[in-house]
């Protein structure tokens, strides 16, 4: 205790060298904590509109369709789906399944044409998986086979509203073409990009008809209970589903988005840690400079008796106090910046406008602060402190006494 007590009055010799110091750990800690922040929020709101307005939590396909999902091939779907839906739900840990059809169309508001992404969804059950009723913010819910749900941002770009009449152009899975006139009974708002501003939302029965599917889909949607067991729950899935189908994690889908997303937190991460190293450097000087100024103190405390190894922790005190300070204030620092991004977020779209850049979010960032991220990021922080010490105590320790007292 008394060491501490020693380091603590050196620490404080020179305030405003340590506060710099200091202050230096504190703004890469920070940003650390900010970033992750962020970066936890960017990765629950893309999850939750993935699972929540385009896949649930795992989708079965036709085997072979995932290969080419981005084509839509319609000649690669499940043949019987109802039954197979039926047999899904029987699973325990599953809350919802319902089919869906997905096709590449356009649409036409009788003086421009825009391309779309056509979902044909179960009015009946939809919403035991997806949240796209909650979504709605004018008119209603599909209740009759011509009508539609579309996005607010198409609605504004094709200039049409609730009530208005769409016509659809599809190319069958023949090769033939065919139009249907679809009433828009409601417009929804879900935060994601790809829905909100090029899907249309239809009947699944009438989009069979159209694309002449007969009873098949193109694929099932299936929401579970508890995320804790997914792979079991899939193992089961595909168990039921049988050889001729396959089942995909959410994340699996998307695995392109997903890894992105890894990449970004790893280059914020390392941008962060390049400012926790700039202030280690910064450390090392100071605790290099305290060694110099403190040469006759050192040797006058070898001369009465003190080893190496009290000296040694005499100064990894310091640096270790000095740390505690910066990773402190770092972290109130960060734990502030990310209570405004979790409350009041970070919105981009004066920036980027409604430019498409091909990930599911819109540009109005909430994040989501991470407690055990903040104490290792906090622990980080002083540990480093303590580590860069070391370099200048060993110049510290190897002083003799004669050669230290010389300076007196």
């Amino acid at each position: 205790m008394k060491l501490i007590k020693l380091a603590g009055r050196n620490v404080l010799r020179h305030r405003r060298r340590t506060l710099i110091t200091a202050a230096a750990i504190s703004i890469g800690l920070a940003a650390m904590i900010a970033s992750n922040t962020m970066m936890n929020g960017m990765d629950r709101i893309v999850s939750e509109n993935i699972i929540n307005y385009e896949t649930g939590h795992l989708e079965v396909f036709a085997r072979g369709y995932y290969r080419e999902e981005g084509m839509f091939p319609l000649d690669t779907i499940i043949g019987h789906p109802d039954s197979l839906v039926k047999v899904i739900e029987q699973i325990p840990g599953i809350s919802g399944v319902t089919q869906r059809v997905k096709f590449p169309a356009r649409v036409s508001n009788g003086i421009d044409e825009f391309p779309v992404l056509g979902i044909g969804i179960d009015p009946q059950t939809e919403s035991r998986v997806f949240k796209t009723k909650t979504a709605l913010v004018a008119g209603n819910n599909i209740d009759q086979p011509d009508q539609a749900l579309i996005g607010v941002d198409l609605a504004k770009t094709m200039g049409v509203g609730v009530d208005s009449v769409l016509t659809l152009i599809i190319r069958d899975r023949n090769g033939t073409y065919n139009a249907y006139d679809l009433t828009i009974s409601g417009m929804i708002n879900t935060d994601h990009p790809l829905i909100d501003g090029n899907a249309v939302l239809m009947d699944i029965d009438i989009a069979k008809e159209l694309l002449a599917l007969g009873t098949g889909a193109t694929e099932i949607s299936v929401r579970i209970k508890s995320e804790s067991q997914p792979e079991e729950i899939r193992k089961k899935i595909e168990s039921a589903a049988g050889p001729a189908n396959e089942t995909y994690a959410y994340k699996e889908v998307y695995a392109s988005i997903f890894e992105v997303t890894g990449f970004k937190r790893a280059i914020q991460f390392m941008v962060a840690l390049v400012v926790v190293i700039i202030a280690a450097v910064g450390i090392v000087n100071t605790m290099l400079m305290a060694v110099m100024e403190r040469i006759p103190e050192i040797g006058t405390l070898k001369a009465l008796g003190f080893g190496s190894r009290i000296i040694t922790r005499i100064f990894l005190y310091e640096g270790g106090i000095i740390g505690l300070a910066g990773s402190l204030i770092g972290v109130i620092t960060g734990l502030l910046l990310s209570l405004y991004v979790v409350f009041v977020g970070l919105d981009f779209s004066p920036y980027f406008n409604s430019s498409d850049i091909g990930y599911p979010i819109k540009f109005l960032i909430k994040g989501e602060i991470d407690p055990g991220m903040v104490l290792i990021i906090f622990l980080f922080g002083i540990i480093v402190s303590v580590l860069v010490t070391l370099w200048p105590v060993r110049y510290a320790t190897r002083l003799q006494p004669i050669d230290a007292l010389r300076h007196v």
